[in-house]
């Protein structure tokens, strides 16, 4: 396209001007309008700004795992018998600690690849199996190891429970035998419940125990949400809210009890959904405020045998092929699934991902299921915190990987940049994404207007 720019003036009988503007003045002008008009003509507006950037790569074992937390890589890897962890600052990319342990992460003792990492206050929770191991954040120091998972209540306590079980009640899993298995903190199956459970608030520096509390038979503990700085216990009938730091009982309220059934609890935004599943008469379903413990709404989800959907972030009821998404207030349906789908939550949106695979379908509006982003071009997707960017990534025939990036908020998919690898699995917080490629873990640097 060749465009001509012509000098207007309001006054016909204006002077010309004393000096003659320059040629480079004039190709600038040129260049600039030219491009406008091309993206007027092709139906396009121009892109906010987007910063996308090669910090480097990290070389790493094809077994090994890797996460970005907190503005920081951590790789996970197995090296002769130890646990090799390394902590890597993004800008510019150079390790900052590495640690090995020696903690089993298995019933059995044999250590595995892979691993989760938790960034809390100046600790980073190394969970590896069922065991955890305590770093400390600015120099990798391994403060102290527990068997069994470590729940952060605060940035400085954390929650450790452990089980007394009637002797003779280990399961044989060779034998394959039917019936309801009940774990142990370090993952060993019962045939039977425990007898009783026991719940420590522990410094997290330390590992050293600041309160403790025993409960007759099986619990659920989770992490309170909002103001209160505690621990929901779901236990023997009862619901009872904790001080984290001292493990009294702030609140507390009885439950409703179906003789025979099971129960466990469900987090779901400020909602403890407390579940009760009798052997063939469905599951009673009763959702409670998490900082009031007050009674919001009940329901009974029908038996759905054979459903293997998975609903994250959301409260959903099973169909027989489908999930029905429930209003978090009332209870009330409000739209369900088609097709083969899992439902997740990321960029404050509720995803829609295919069964099996984690391939991102659609995102839509988590109150009406409505489609509003088509996310079915991309092969594979990153996200954090459920409101956090959701990082988008696909294969392009001679050209490697091109990522985009999907806002809060907005309706259309951003695009990033594009990388000469070919990456498989990407980890992704608000400024920094890690993906696998044949040379390692490649990391970019980004940010998106």
């Amino acid at each position: 396209m060749s465009v001509a720019l012509i000098e207007l003036s309001d006054d016909p009988s204006a002077p010309p001007a004393a000096t003659r503007p320059s040629v480079r003045r004039h190709r600038r002008l040129g260049l600039a309008l030219a491009a406008v008009l091309a993206l007027a003509l092709a139906g396009a507006v121009p892109a906010a700004a987007v910063y996308w950037r090669h910090a480097g790569v990290v070389p790493l074992p094809a077994a090994a795992d890797f996460q970005v937390v907190g503005g920081r890589l951590y790789t996970l890897d197995v090296a002769d018998g130890r646990r090799i962890t390394s902590a890597w600052t993004m800008r510019p990319l150079r390790r900052l600690w590495r640690a090995a342990t020696t903690a089993d992460d298995a019933p059995g003792g044999a250590l595995q690849g892979g691993g989760s990492v938790q960034a809390v206050g100046g600790h980073v929770l190394l969970r590896a199996g069922q065991a955890t191991t305590v770093l400390d954040a600015r120099t990798g120091a391994v403060r102290w190891t527990s068997p069994v998972p470590v729940l952060p209540l605060t940035d400085d306590i954390g929650l450790v429970q452990a089980e007394r079980f009637r002797p003779g009640t280990e399961y044989d899993e060779s034998s394959g035998a039917p019936g309801a298995l009940y774990f142990s903190s370090s993952g060993q199956p019962h045939t039977e419940p425990p007898e009783v459970t026991e719940l420590r608030g522990v410094d997290l520096t330390t590992g050293q125990p600041r309160w403790s509390a025993r409960f007759p038979g099986s619990i659920y503990p989770a992490r309170a949400r909002g103001r209160v700085a505690g621990v929901l216990v779901l236990a023997s009938g009862r619901l009872s809210l904790r001080a984290a730091e001292s493990g009294a009982v702030l609140r507390e309220q009885s439950l409703a009890r179906i003789p025979g059934a099971q129960s466990w609890g469900d987090v779901v935004g400020d909602l403890l959904l407390v579940r009760q599943a009798a052997a063939d008469d469905g599951t009673v379903v009763t959702a409670y405020a998490m900082d009031t413990l007050a009674p919001r709404w009940r329901r009974t989800e029908p038996a759905a045998a054979g459903n293997s959907a998975t609903c994250t972030g959301l409260a959903c009821e099973k169909g027989r092929s489908h999930l029905v998404v429930l209003d978090p207030g009332t209870g009330r349906p409000r739209w369900r699934t088609t097709g083969d789908v899992d439902l997740q939550t990321g960029a404050g949106y509720a995803l829609e991902v295919q069964s099996g695979r984690s391939r991102p379908l659609r995102a839509l509006d988590p109150a009406s299921g409505v489609p509003v982003v088509d996310l079915s071009a991309w092969q594979t997707f990153a996200t954090g915190p459920s409101a956090a960017p959701l990082v988008l990534a696909r294969r392009e025939a001679g050209r490697g990987t091109a990522f985009g990036v999907l806002l809060p908020g907005r309706r259309a998919i951003q695009r990033l940049g594009q990388s000469r690898a070919a990456v498989t699995d990407c980890s992704a917080d608000s400024r920094f994404v890690a993906c696998r490629a044949a040379a390692g873990v490649e990391v970019w640097a980004y940010s998106a207007g």
